[in-house]
C-alpha cells in the first residue's frame, strides 16, 4: 500500500467519522419551532440598517456595525443566528460530499469516458437530492439561453429558476 493510499483512506475515515457525529448529533436535538414569516425580509433590513448606521463611519468599521445591526434585527425577528446558519450550511455540504463520494463509488469500476461518468455521477446526486436536481435543471434552462458562466445575468437566471433560498 502506497503512503498516499494510507492517507486517502484516513481521510475518507476521518471524514465519515465526523459525518456520523453530525448525524447523532442531529438526531439528539429536539427540532426547532418553524419561524413564523418574518416581519422583515433580509433586504429591508439591510436597507433600515443603513439609515441607522452613522455615515461618518467607513470601511471595516461601517461593515461590522451593519453586520452587527442586522444580526440584531434578525434575532430580533426571532430568525436564526449567523452561526446556526453557517453550521446548516456545513451539515449540507458533509452530506452532499457523502452522497457524491457514494455516487462516484457507484460508477468508478464502470468503463466509462469521463463525459460519461459526471453524467452518471451528476444523475445518480440528483435522485438523491431534489435541491441538486432542480440546481442542474435551473444550470441547463441558464446554458440553453447562452447566458454566460458566472455572469450576472447568469447569476440572476439561477436565482429566479431556484426561487427561495433553503436553509
Amino acid at each position: 500500500m502506497t503512503m498516499n493510499s494510507v492517507l486517502r483512506k484516513a481521510a475518507l475515515g476521518a471524514s465519515l467519522t465526523i459525518l456520523m457525529a453530525g448525524f447523532a448529533l442531529a438526531q439528539s436535538a429536539p427540532p426547532a419551532p418553524a419561524p413564523a414569516a418574518p416581519a422583515m425580509t433580509q433586504r429591508q433590513m439591510m436597507e433600515a440598517c443603513r439609515a441607522e448606521v452613522s455615515r461618518e463611519l467607513r470601511g471595516p468599521e461601517r461593515r461590522d456595525a451593519l453586520r452587527q445591526c442586522v444580526e440584531k434585527k434578525r434575532e430580533s425577528a426571532g430568525l436564526d443566528r449567523r452561526e446556526d446558519r453557517r453550521a446548516g450550511r456545513e451539515a449540507r455540504r458533509s452530506e452532499h460530499r457523502a452522497q457524491m463520494q457514494e455516487c462516484r463509488r457507484e460508477f468508478a469500476e464502470q468503463k466509462l469516458t469521463e463525459k460519461e461518468r459526471r453524467d452518471a455521477v451528476e444523475g445518480c446526486l440528483a435522485k438523491k437530492d431534489p435541491h441538486f436536481a432542480k440546481m442542474v435543471e435551473c444550470r441547463k434552462q441558464s446554458e440553453e439561453k447562452k447566458l454566460e458562466h458566472g455572469s450576472r445575468a447568469f447569476h440572476k437566471a439561477m436565482r429566479d429558476c431556484m426561487g427561495p433560498r433553503r436553509g
